[in-house]
């Protein structure tokens, strides 16, 4: 306030203000905050306003961010510079999404950009008015066609106007899309551009750098390119640490918990995905879904099913899928069959690497549900994706639900091929769960086909990932088969305890897992269970096989 005395309270205020800028272009955010809050002290101005908006965005703080930037906007109405309201009224658009998940008030200030920008003649505020409406194209309605042309349109103002950080950003957001409709080796392309630009050009807001580089991520990652996901993940992770943004590391967190669950480092994917479950509510609720989801899926990984439920049922949408894959844990398949189909109803079916792991859900169930011939069809468009596609990772997911498929058919031989190559294929991909699971697959088939020292040995291999992951749901799986795999000769209805003949007599009688829980006062994950050691210790490959084997036995 000295200063201010010395030299004139309109000098001070623009000196201030021109510090702050400084400071926010350092990444000093709380020096930032001071000192525009000083400023305006002195003298209310949009562009002081405007600043302040930045530092709280920068600080996480939710009430700042928006009041900053709700101030600035009715400045710059109120001065006639349309130009600067539909910027902040951008910002505020994705603010409310962020902090909040408010994505109808979202859309609101998005059109109000639109309403401001749209007469005005042509400025990199145009462009940024593009890559809003792209990410809540990609994020919110999932219309990749319309991210391709508004991301190009964005990149296409960035160089006209040498805005690095449009273009940076515009490529990163078409590449990503176009790789989730299977257009790979062009997205690739876009998105190393992309990083390129990040890495190496000089943005006009820092936040550009991590969001290209969260788009080659997010691509990696969902096409199953983990090795290069990795190194992406320690970039955006040093960029995150640089400029202390909590919202960019809660990211990369989450995909990097992802890549490290695959890899079968299960206590360091914990530990991050937490850590990203941390970030995000505590930096942009409103983006913590993913996470949640991520989490979820380990811990029923893990056998948690009630916390891996609670964790689905926070997520929302995004946890969507992960609530159907636990129905059919749960000896649910119906309920699993109409999840998936729920989700590929709303998902367009250009977008593949979405429709993904919905396909292969429905798949599963419809062999539980011993509809063969649909399933029949789910595995083929797995297939016809994975090969789109072409990563290791992916085609491996495709052999090991051709191997259940043959197995669920008695194509014992078929199952044994399928399983090879899977295992070929998660090989090459480091994807350790996954190998594991299709090593358990191609015991049971190596069992089948009796040849029971190698299938015993497949199963002992499974067991020992599973155990060192702690994935309790496998590794029970892995026990059983190697208890009662191992016998010789055909199955024996003997072997069965009295509750598992009592659950088959029901089962014969057409009850569902949940109905026999129901009948018997037990869970319907036990009742699931029983039923799995019926068919392992029968050597059948569903439920009505089981049943008509003990039918013929004059047991029901």
């Amino acid at each position: 306030m000295l200063l201010t005395a010395m030299i004139g309270p309109e000098e001070a205020n623009a000196d201030e203000l021109a510090a702050g800028h400084a400071a926010l272009a350092s990444g000093d955010w709380a020096r930032a905050r001071d000192l525009f809050e000083s400023a305006l002290a002195a003298d209310e101005s949009a562009a002081g306003w405007e600043g302040l908006g930045w530092s709280g965005w920068w600080l996480a703080d939710e009430e700042l961010t928006i009041r900053a930037r709700e101030h600035a906007y009715r400045l710059y109405r109120a001065g006639g510079d349309d130009l600067g309201a539909g910027r902040v009224a951008l910002w505020l658009a994705a603010d409310f999404r962020e902090y909040r998940g408010e994505e109808a008030v979202e859309r609101g200030w998005l059109e109000r950009a639109r309403r401001l920008l749209d007469p005005l003649p042509e400025a990199s505020e145009h462009g940024w008015l593009m890559l809003m409406d792209a990410d809540a194209a990609l994020n919110v309605a999932r219309d990749l066609g319309a991210v391709t042309a508004f991301a190009a349109g964005a990149s296409e103002v960035g160089r006209r106007f040498g805005v690095p950080d449009l273009e940076a950003v515009g490529l990163g957001m078409e590449g990503l899309a176009l790789v989730c409709r299977g257009e790979v080796e062009d997205g690739m392309r876009l998105l190393d551009e992309s990083s390129a630009i990040a890495t190496a050009e000089n943005m006009r807001l820092p936040l550009s750098s991590g969001w290209a580089l969260c788009c080659v991520l997010s691509a990696c990652e969902g096409i199953g390119d983990f090795r290069r996901a990795t190194q992406w993940c320690e970039a955006i992770r040093r960029f995150a640490e640089r400029w202390g943004a909590r919202q960019m590391l809660g990211i990369c967190r989450t995909s990097y918990g992802r890549i490290l669950a695959t890899s079968g480092d299960w206590p360091a994917a914990e530990a991050e995905l937490l850590a990203a479950v941390d970030d995000m509510e505590q930096a942009r609720p409103g983006m913590a879904a993913p996470g949640l989801a991520r989490l979820g899926e380990l811990r029923a990984r893990q056998g948690r099913y009630d916390d891996a439920q609670r964790l689905f049922e926070r997520a929302g949408g995004r946890g969507l899928l992960g609530l159907g894959q636990l129905s059919l844990e749960r000896g649910d398949p119906r309920a699993a069959a109409d999840v998936a189909e729920r989700i590929l109803r709303r998902v367009a079916g250009s977008a593949l690497l979405d429709r993904l792991p919905a396909l292969e859900l429905l798949a599963r169930a419809q062999i539980r549900l011993e509809d063969l011939e649909a399933a029949e069809s789910r595995v083929a468009e797995v297939e016809r994706v994975a090969e789109v596609f072409g990563t290791s990772y992916v085609a491996g997911r495709a052999k090991l639900l051709r191997a259940e498929l043959a197995g669920a058919r008695r194509d014992h031989g078929g199952a044994r091929r399928a399983c090879e190559d899977a295992i070929d294929s998660f090989e090459a991909a480091s994807a350790i769960y996954d190998l594991a699971l299709a090593r358990l697959e191609l015991s049971r088939t190596l069992l089948e086909l009796d040849r029971e020292e190698a299938g015993r040995g497949e199963a002992l291999a499974a067991r020992a990932v599973f155990e060192s992951l702690g994935a309790r749901r496998d590794l029970e799986r892995a026990e059983e088969l190697l208890e009662t795999g191992a016998g010789g000769g055909g199955p024996v209805l003997t072997d069965l305890t009295a509750r598992e003949l009592e659950i088959l007599r029901l089962v014969a009688r057409g009850m569902s897992d949940a109905e026999i829980a129901e009948e018997l006062v037990l869970s319907p994950h036990t009742v699931h269970r029983h039923m799995a050691n019926i068919r392992a210790k029968l050597r059948l490959p569903s439920r009505s096989a089981a049943v008509a084997y003990a039918a013929n036995e004059g047991l029901l």
